[in-house]
């Protein structure tokens, strides 16, 4: 039988019981009926005679809404989780159809069959003259070869770590703080085009195959993890680029703000986001997300580890992104999309049959399950959804560091100080 939606991860705590979240809210009963059917909170089962719990990430974000409605001043500090924006921007918002890139949505961009870097040149607001390079750098690209060599990292089991230091070796070896945009964008371009070839490492084999100056990003990421770069490839792998480049004030890319309000350089600014990925809540869940769906193997066995993560209370990694419980529009728009490539093999027939058995549970598939999905039916080796994604982010981050940087301001929030509760010690 089809169960509700879980949350996105079951924590001691994450859950309100009736009672409790009436107190918070200090609303009715019929008013919290109201924000459950809307989907702004969500619930799970709870023991018997239809008992249910609350999820308190969601109650708390509807406390603070209505908090910043009523004009309270401590409304900030609420902001800071998944609460009211707190810095204006002009690049990404938030929709129902998920982010719209510059007044633009992304699904739409990705469905038109554009190239990653005209979207990302869009996004930087770039004057639109004749297309500038994105070659990467040689200088870098043999730094990330002697690291991928050295053992002190291995890119297959610690990529996060891996690109972070590229791109703080990268940065280590540009102008630092350039004063015109232009020269931040080209050291943009080499930047992603660096990390875009370095991801060949991903691959166990002594030499490399791809070319520093390949034709487009998306070719570059197909030959350096050795897969043909035909047409409809390209086309995906430029659609799941576009669908990553941005999501607003990730925490990522509030840090990159963060690195940029206070004069770091392009290549530490875009480190510092990438380090911030290690988090279990950001790449760390494509690495949890894609040993689950690489381990359904069939939808007997999908079942058995769905339940598995029910009965703990838990939420299969990859599926129900809190900002979209109707479903995460960029995953929808990647799914069928990778539905629609030659089906040489039937090595995504498994994972399309679990994302089949989920939607009986109530889960829908986040952008985590898609990029996995795409990484399976093009044989990408794995971890590559994760690099997929910082791949693509990079051009978010890029323009909200340029963003902060003419906005002149210094991002320094307040704390709230509250007194101990215990008197000091003498």
């Amino acid at each position: 039988m089809p169960r509700g939606p879980v949350l996105r991860q079951a924590e001691p705590g994450d859950y309100l019981t009736r009672a409790e979240a009436l107190e918070l809210l200090q609303i009715k009963l019929q008013t919290l009926y109201a924000y459950v059917s809307r989907g702004l909170i969500r619930s799970v089962p709870h023991g018997v005679n239809g008992k249910r719990l609350y999820a308190r990430q969601d109650v708390e974000r509807v406390r603070a809404r209505a908090a910043a409605r009523d004009g309270h001043a401590a409304v900030a500090a609420a902001a800071m989780h998944w609460g009211e924006p707190i810095i204006q921007s002009t690049i990404t918002e938030i929709t129902l159809r998920g982010p719209c890139y510059r007044g633009a949505a992304a699904t739409d961009l990705a469905g038109e069959g554009l190239a990653f870097e005209q979207v990302a040149e869009r996004l930087w607001l770039t004057d639109g003259g004749p297309a500038q390079p994105w070659h990467a750098c040689p200088r870098t690209v043999r730094f990330a070869d002697a690291l991928a060599h050295s053992g002190r990292i291995d890119p297959a089991r610690d990529l996060v770590r891996f690109l972070a230091d590229v791109a703080l070796s990268f940065g280590h070896k540009q102008r630092r703080a350039p004063a015109a945009p232009e020269l931040l964008f080209g050291e943009a371009r080499r930047l992603i085009a660096t990390m875009s070839h370095c991801l060949r490492h991903l691959r166990p084999r002594t030499e490399a195959r791809s070319a520093l100056r390949p034709p487009d990003i998306a070719a570059a990421l197909l030959c350096g993890m050795d897969v043909a770069p035909a047409p409809e490839a390209i086309a995906v792998i430029n659609a799941a680029l576009i669908l990553c480049t941005d999501h607003e004030l990730a925490q990522s890319t509030f840090v990159a703000r963060i690195a940029a309000s206070a004069g770091a350089d392009l290549g530490e600014c875009i480190g510092a986001a990438i380090l911030t990925q290690t988090g279990m809540t950001a790449a760390r869940s494509y690495e949890r997300a894609e040993d689950f769906l690489r381990a359904c193997r069939s939808p007997a066995q999908a079942r058995r580890l769905l339940d598995a993560e029910c009965a703990a209370n838990r939420n299969p990694p990859g599926f129900n992104h809190p900002l979209y419980p109707g479903g995460d529009p960029r995953a929808a728009c990647l799914i069928e999309m990778v539905k629609r490539l030659p089906r040489s093999s039937r090595a995504i027939e498994p994972l399309l049959q679990t994302l089949d058995v989920a939607a009986g549970f109530g889960c829908r598939p986040s952008l985590e399950a898609a990029l996995i999905a795409l990484a399976v039916a093009l044989g990408l080796p794995p971890r590559s959804p994760c690099g997929l994604f910082v791949v693509g982010r990079t051009a978010g981050w890029v323009a909200h560091v340029m963003e902060q940087r003419l906005s002149g301001a210094l991002l320094r929030p307040r704390a709230l100080y509250a007194a101990p509760s215990q008197p000091p010690l003498h």
